[in-house]
């Protein structure tokens, strides 16, 4: 029993070595079972065969681009001539292995390798793949926008910095080409930091101070009103009139805070004073409209009171809605600045009507200035009533010996353009038709007595007078 036992286990000792010898023989040039290299299994298979594996797995090579706004692009090796170089380092990796060893993969012993993919590519293939994709287009790509102050519910704040779709081709090309080399197969544009960014962010400390300076000497609002007409001047334009040094901190300078504010109220004045502009009547004669140009009459700001005033609303950082300083003022700020009490001087047919409230309640004939006398003319326009006296004396500038040329007595005197004005006249007896042409007045509207006290107690000061030649 003994030998047999002996030879028994001589016989399987002998198996065993023939089978193992084998399995040194079979792996010799093979990799063993349980084998990976870059991640493929490569167990039971020769250099060769991994190569050509790896060859494989390299000829289906795809690199997903992915770009803001979820756009994505694709590059396929084959379009950019991307293919595996065999460098000979498999084969060194197998020769390495200790053939006697196999059994330990075969046994389940894990071998993992790293094992540089020598490829290749066309990098002008591949710049001239990415210069045609959609996000690199110029007209795809938004700009990035720096941070910026804003005036908003009457306080400066930080708007913030956007990013935008627009990239750096260069930086697009050289991180996509990185990528290509390292054999990747995803690349975000965002995370290699292709995207033009903004040079000002909301946390830029620079930024920040002039906010904080502009907050503290612009935070003024002036709504001027004009009728149904409006004009804003608030801390965006007024912080534009301040003085700052070089750090942007304010700077006190009055003078040229002055000069900014009269230069705007001078703006103000060109576009809304409404002095001496050409306005449309309806004659009352003929039923037709006339254009009166020039005259006194109309809305004129009071430059010097309005810069005054609007430097203490900046200075107190104001909130306010208000019409300008006037230095005269009509009746209302729109199309018909006259409103529906007013006088018409027809001065072609020498007669006045006296409106009130839109209704017609006094006319009468009159001799106006001298018409073919220059100096006498009654010159037309839109004026108004400066105020009235009884019991006065007109007289000319007096002589150099202090005589004078007339003097004449009235009992109502009514001015509207300097020394001309509306009085009675009882020295005449006729009114109205051609007397003007040539035997007129000095330049003032004379009216019959029977009138000119009427006409006096009802007429008030601010009244406008309409004075037209058709």
């Amino acid at each position: 029993m003994k030998k047999k036992f002996v030879i028994g286990c001589t016989v399987v000792v002998l198996a065993l070595g023939i089978a193992y010898g084998a399995g040194t023989f079979y792996y010799k040039d093979k990799f063993f079972p349980g084998t990976s290299i870059n991640g493929m299994d490569c167990g039971n298979l020769t250099a060769k065969e991994t190569e050509e594996r790896i060859r494989k797995n390299v000829e289906d090579y795809s690199l997903e681009l992915l770009f803001k706004e979820d756009k994505k692009e694709t590059i396929q090796g084959s379009e950019i001539a991307y293919q595996y170089v065999p460098d000979g380092s498999i084969a060194k990796l197998q020769e390495k292995q200790n053939t006697f060893l196999w059994i330990t993969g075969v046994l389940g012993q894990k071998r993992e390798y790293q094992a540089e993919e020598e490829i290749q590519f066309d990098a002008e293939k591949l710049k001239g793949k990415l210069e045609t994709l959609e996000p690199m287009q110029d007209g795809n790509m938004a700009p990035p926008t720096n941070a910026y102050i804003a005036f908003e519910n009457n306080q400066f704040v930080i708007k913030d910095e956007t990013t935008g779709t627009a990239l750096n081709k260069e930086a697009v090309i050289e991180t996509v080409k990185s990528a290509v080399e390292k054999s990747e197969r995803k690349w975000s544009a965002e995370e290699a930091g292709v995207y033009q960014m903004p040079s000002v962010t909301k946390e830029d400390a620079t930024l920040k101070h002039q906010q904080e300076v502009w907050n503290s000497c612009a935070a003024v609002t002036v709504t001027y009103t004009f009728g149904d007409k409006k004009e804003l001047l608030d801390g965006m334009v007024v912080k534009d009139w301040m003085t700052y040094d070089e750090a942007g901190n304010y700077v006190e300078n009055i003078p040229n805070l002055q000069k900014n504010i009269r230069a705007y109220v001078n703006a103000l004045s060109e576009k809304y004073n409404t002095v001496g502009r050409s306005r449309t009547i309806t004659s009352t004669t003929t039923g037709q409209p006339v254009q009166v140009d020039g005259g006194s009459y109309g809305f004129l700001i009071d430059t010097e009171k309005e810069c005054r005033q609007l430097l203490a609303d900046i200075q107190s950082h104001a909130n306010t809605v208000r019409e300008p300083i006037y230095a005269r003022a009509g009746v209302a700020y729109a199309e018909n600045d006259i409103g529906n009490t007013y006088v018409e001087l027809d001065l072609t047919a020498q007669h006045l009507w006296y409106y009130k409230d839109g209704t017609m309640i006094m006319d009468t004939d009159f001799v106006s200035g001298t018409y073919y006398n220059a100096d006498r003319r009654t010159p037309g326009g839109t004026y108004y009533l400066y105020y009235k006296q009884r019991d006065q004396v007109l007289r000319p500038a007096p002589n150099p010996d202090g005589s004078y040329d007339y003097e004449s007595p009235v009992d109502y005197w009514m001015p509207f353009n300097g020394g001309i004005g509306l009085h009675d006249a009882d020295w005449r007896w006729k009114f109205g038709g051609s007397i003007y042409l040539y035997s007129g007045s000095h330049g003032c509207i004379n009216l019959p007595v029977s009138f000119a006290g009427k006409f006096y107690e009802s007429i008030e000061a601010g009244c406008p007078i309409v004075c037209f030649y058709r």
